[in-house]
């Protein structure tokens, strides 16, 4: 028991007095064989002690670090591996690798010295079971012409479990980070006949491999500068509003259990509340979970999974994440260790996790490299510096910058009716619209081919029209090179920054490209092949306005980038669009609003759609456009980000997809309200449309109230299937009168997470607020 041990140390240092040496070697708490000791390069040192336990495998324990010619101190009291749990997709297995078989014992393999290069062995029970290596760990800085590079203590064993060996790795980086993680490579365990290949990966003829997840779970109990009760743990999150990020800090008092949240940039500290640096900042480590990209939450049987990050009062039967021994009345699993016990005074525990999802490849056999799951453990104040640099600290800046300033007018807007365009690379037909002005001859040399001349924009309601001309023929071999930027919510802070733009969208040749980028990056996602046509030196265009998000408005620029050619002169349409002090630095469009419509119809007729949870097959069909990321706040979990509908002669296809994955065990907050005979004065009346039926989670019903009353009937539960952020439903188009057409809105009602915000697709600011869609 660790007061014990506390208590041992204490008695020593009383015995000896003056004889013990300035450095207290954590060798007091081990055999000297089961004591690392390493001094980096950079005189920076970890020294710890390590244990072997059959199911945990390697324990390590006292870990101490000291910064060069810094204080040593201890961070964590003990860390172990506290659960291997795999899932299988298919449900045939559901293994518990930690508490069911073991890290340890006759599963932990002996090393040799070539997968120890340059390290050291150690051994237990005449095995060679852990090599402790330093590796570098490329730049720990790297600023002007003063760089550093860093080096890491590496701590791994092998373990053979089934067909996985596992590989438990512990990193000690010179800074003071600690960056534990796990390899799994082997074999392949499980297969099955192609009849399952939903539920895994075809390798061969009838042969699939069954797809699985790789739950992994930490046990780190921080005994922060060497005693464990006054710590505390705080949660990080950041919220925006009007473009600032806004930090909070909640401390828990009571055990407690929490997911990730990528929207609020999720983090975790773990603080000694006594021992502060030298700039008054209390001593704390971060805890991180860099790879929450995949995520499980299984069934109700692995309360465990539902979430990532656990903080308790330590208990010595408390060992495993899941089927924990249930001796002496401890609980089960890490869900049931959390029952509201007090943390305030109290040696605290934090549990960490992380998933992978395996999905097999053709390459995994006959064996598969070794994929590897992390967490980070980085320090927060524990230094009042960069322990690694002797560089002087720059002067703090207290000013406030000035606003960015506005983008500069462009000279008047354009909006154009499409009605009469035939795209046929023949220009009559836009005679007598608007253009955006000529642009002068101003190109020369040779392979300098593309030289703006002219360009319009013009829509119907469905459509989106585009064409240019060009004083030389077009030549589409280097089709790439015709661009033109655009920049749909009119914000030079979101999308690619380029002039006085913020592009969100690329016209390239004849494809449409959507900014997935950081804003200077150059990350684009294919959006769709538009409808082209090009003739001499005329093109034309056209694609669903529903590319663009259904906006309103939108600013635009051309570049004409003759690298495409062997060039080298660059064109700007208009030519002031990279001229800080010029008067039009891009053009702006209107969309027209075609008499008597105000909304944008679709139509995705489909001979049939597979229900699995996988969008690819919608690939295809046009969607509803994107919806903004705009929800934010605590328990908010639902955004929309995009939704389809298709059909065939008997069915109704829908689809959608969300920020945060889909909660079928909430699945009533997803709504999607159907106004069938496109009438607002019946039906349920939502301010939107008046829906005659609604696509609840995974039922349609409908209505039967008097407008305002919530009164549904059921009318069917649908096929329906999910797979992460994306959820797929099909149902008799008789369920909903086989109408001809219908008006529909989505509604994520976040109250069935807890959460206050609503959010709607189309926004609120839309006109009109719903969707149209033609059978």
């Amino acid at each position: 028991m660790k007061p014990s041990v506390y208590a041992y140390a204490a008695t020593v240092l009383l015995a000896l007095g003056n004889f013990l040496p300035t450095n207290i070697q954590a060798a007091e708490f081990c055999a000297d064989q089961y004591y690392v000791d390493t001094t980096l390069p950079n005189q920076s040192r970890w020294d710890m002690c390590w244990e072997h336990r059959n199911r945990e495998g390697i324990v390590l324990h006292h870990i101490h670090y000291t910064p060069k010619n810094g204080t040593r101190r201890m961070v964590l009291y003990q860390a172990a591996v506290a659960q291997i749990h795999v899932p299988y997709d298919d449900n045939g297995a559901r293994y518990h690798d930690v508490s069911d078989y073991g890290l340890g014992n006759n599963y932990m393999s002996a090393l040799t010295a070539q997968e120890c290069v340059g390290g050291q062995l150690l051994s237990y029970a005449g095995k060679n079971v852990l090599c402790q290596q330093v590796t570098p760990r490329d730049d720990a800085y790297s600023v002007d012409n003063d760089r550093l590079q860093g080096d890491a203590l590496s701590l791994f064993s092998v373990s053979a479990i089934g067909a996985y060996n596992y590989i438990p790795e512990w990193r000690f980086l010179d800074d003071g980070a600690i960056e534990p993680g796990i390899g799994a490579t082997g074999a392949l365990q499980r297969f099955g006949a192609s009849n399952i290949a939903q539920h895994g990966w075809l390798l061969e003829s009838n042969k699939v491999g069954i797809a699985h997840l790789h739950n992994f779970f930490w046990k780190l109990d921080f005994d922060l500068g060497g005693t464990g009760n006054d710590d505390a743990v705080e949660e990080i999150n950041y919220s925006q509003n009007a473009g600032k990020l806004t930090r909070t800090n909640t401390r828990f008092t009571t055990e407690v259990a929490r997911v990730v949240d990528p929207t609020q940039l999720r983090a975790w500290r773990v603080i000694d509340t006594t021992l502060k640096n030298a700039k008054g900042l209390p001593l704390s480590y971060e805890i991180q979970l860099p790879e929450s990209v995949q995520r499980d939450i299984g069934p109700s049987s692995e309360p465990f999974t539902h979430n990532d990050f656990y903080v308790t009062k330590q208990k010595s039967c408390e060992l495993f994440a899941s089927h924990n021994p249930t001796t002496n009345a401890c609980a089960e699993n890490l869900s049931a260790f959390v029952n509201n016990e007090s943390l305030s005074g109290q040696d605290i525990v934090v549990w960490p996790s992380t998933t992978f999802y395996h999905m097999p490849r053709a390459e995994d056999a006959p064996r598969m490299d070794a994929h590897w799951s992390h967490i980070r453990i980085i320090p927060r104040d524990w230094h009042d510096k960069n322990p690694l640099s002797n560089s002087a600290e720059t002067t703090a800046d207290t000013t406030t910058p000035p606003p960015p300033p506005p983008p500069p007018p462009a000279t008047g807007t354009v909006s154009n009716s499409a009605s009469g365009i035939s795209v046929n690379g023949n220009l009559n037909d836009w005679a007598s619209l608007t253009s955006f002005g000529a642009d002068p001859d101003d190109v020369t040399g040779t392979n300098n081919k593309l030289n703006w001349l002219e360009a319009w924009v013009a829509n119907d309601a469905e459509r989106v029209y585009l064409a240019y001309k060009t004083k030389g023929n077009i030549d589409t071999s280097g089709f790439w090179g015709y661009q033109a930027y655009l920049d749909t919510d009119s914000s030079t802070t979101t999308g690619y920054k380029t002039g006085a733009l913020g592009a969100d969208y690329l016209v390239e040749g004849a494809n449409l490209w959507r900014y997935t980028g950081d804003g200077t990056s150059w990350s684009w996602a294919y959006q769709g092949n538009m409808t082209a046509q090009t003739s001499g030196n005329a093109a034309e265009f056209s694609f669903p306005r529903s590319w663009l998000g259904n906006n309103t408005e939108l600013r635009l620029m051309f570049w004409g980038n003759n690298a495409a050619f062997g060039g080298d002169a660059k064109d700007a349409y208009p030519d002031g669009a990279f001229n800080t002090t010029a008067t039009t630095r891009y053009f702006t469009y209107n969309m027209h609003t075609p008499t008597g419509s105000g909304t944008t119809g679709i139509s995705n007729p489909v001979s049939n759609l597979t229900i699995n949870g996988n969008l690819s097959d919608w690939s295809t069909l046009t969607s509803f456009g994107l919806d903004p990321t705009d929800v934010s706040g605590a328990n908010n979990l639902l955004d929309w980000q995009e939704g389809w509908m298709a059909h065939n002669a008997s069915n109704v296809y829908l689809a959608y997809r969300t920020l945060n994955a889909v909660d079928a065990g909430r699945f009533w907050g997803y709504q999607a309200y159907l106004d069938t005979d496109n009438n607002t004065a019946t039906g349920y009346q939502n301010d939107a449309l008046g829906a005659e039926y609604m696509l609840e989670g995974q039922t349609v019903w409908r209505y039967t109230g008097d407008g305002e009353s919530w009164s549904w009937s059921p009318q069917g539960s649908t096929t329906n299937a999910i797979s992460g952020q994306a959820a797929e439903f099909s149902f008799p188009r008789s369920w909903i009168g086989n109408p001809s057409k219908l008006r529909l809105m989505f509604r994520g009602n976040n109250a069935a997470f807890g959460g206050n915000a609503e959010d709607v697709y189309p926004n609120a600011t839309a006109n009109p607020r719903y969707f149209e869609y033609r059978f």
